[in-house]
């Protein structure tokens, strides 16, 4: 909830509300509750933003991930 005060803060001083399509960020779970939190302020600001939609897993991080697994097998 934090993350996302400070995150709409941002949003708000650069007069990018409702200009933002996706969000790319890790697979952390404080990173559901932070676009679970913005998808709420949008919603009260009627603006169209639904968080499963919006948030972008960022790809380098997903293939470290899988190839830290794989190399574990070798």
């Amino acid at each position: 909830e934090n993350m996302a005060e400070a995150v709409w803060g941002t949003l708000g001083l650069y007069g990018l509300k409702g200009r933002i399509l996706a969000i790319t960020m890790d697979n952390a779970s404080n990173n559901n509750t932070l676009m679970t939190c913005l998808e709420a302020r949008c919603q009260t600001e009627g603006i169209d933003f639904l968080a499963k939609d919006a948030r972008m897993r960022c790809m380098p991080h997903t293939i470290h991930l899988a190839t830290l697994k794989v190399s574990n097998y070798i």
